[in-house]
């Protein structure tokens, strides 16, 4: 099935497939954007224009990562995307029990931060219970990480999608997350894929574009229909040309980063 012309091409595989079904890019499904400005003052440049932190990573404040073989600390979430006002429902599992420190982040720009702190929660339950706190309804569409530390200072991740359906962005970006297996990702709880994922979402919103994020379950379910966006973005494929190079620190390159804009500005004309 042919997708929409304003939609990035996917990468090979199941996961094109899947969204070629799920967004058929037929007219039924909904009327483009109107043309018209694609960066400056939307709402992703409003929250990057907030304070950045980088606390977020191993090594901060005296963290240290898990021990890949038996991570000390793992955790995932129910479902992999949110929307604000909604509960986020994580099972956090520490191998000495008892409780962790849960702290949340938004990746983006930030001035080079990469990351913006919202809040943390501590004392939340360690033992595989199941525990809920409430996104806020102020929180726009993002990549988040809920960056979970023991009293030692063992530190791991749960990555998840906070999305707004209701908001007709310009760009929409679809993320390949998922708990569908209702385990964490190995590790430090990052997939794979996350590397190209958050460069890709970094440059974004450095360039000011007005980007809602996905997952690929949000437009197999239709929670999310692709047909309402100028461009769909699937950043682990290779649509973007060399997505590390886009945003990622130690590979950032110019004209990769001149190449993606101009594709990208093509498919939003």
């Amino acid at each position: 099935m042919q997708l929409a012309r304003r939609t990035v091409l996917l990468a090979a595989g199941a996961a094109s497939a899947a969204l070629a079904v799920a967004a058929p890019g037929t007219a039924a499904a909904g009327p483009l954007p109107p043309a018209g400005p694609h960066t400056g003052d939307n709402p992703v440049v409003r929250e990057n224009g907030a304070a950045g932190s980088d606390t977020w990573t191993v090594g901060s404040g005296e963290t240290c990562g898990v021990d890949p073989s038996r991570p000390e600390i793992q955790g995932y979430a129910r479902a992999a995307s949110v929307e604000p006002g909604q509960e986020l429902a994580l099972r956090v599992s520490a191998r000495a029990g008892g409780t962790c420190e849960v702290a949340f982040y938004r990746l983006g720009h930030y001035g080079g931060d990469r990351a913006r702190h919202l809040r943390t929660v501590a004392e939340v339950p360690a033992d595989g219970r199941e525990w809920r706190t409430r996104i806020p309804a102020d929180w726009i569409s993002g990549l988040f990480l809920a960056v979970l530390t023991t009293s030692e200072g063992r530190r791991a991740y749960t990555p998840f999608v906070v999305r707004e359906p209701a908001r007709r962005s310009d760009v929409l970006a679809v993320v390949p997350l998922s708990y569908a297996g209702r385990r964490p990702y190995p590790g430090l709880g990052m997939p794979g894929t996350l590397g190209t994922d958050t460069s890709t979402a970094r440059w974004l919103e450095e360039a000011g574009y007005d980007v809602t994020y996905a997952t690929e379950e949000d437009v197999r379910a239709r929670r999310v229909r692709p047909a309402r966006y100028g461009a769909v973005v699937h950043p682990s494929a290779t649509a973007l040309p060399r997505p590390l190079a886009l945003a990622e620190p130690g590979h950032t390159d110019e004209r990769t980063r001149t190449e993606a804009a101009a594709l990208l500005d093509g498919l939003l004309r």
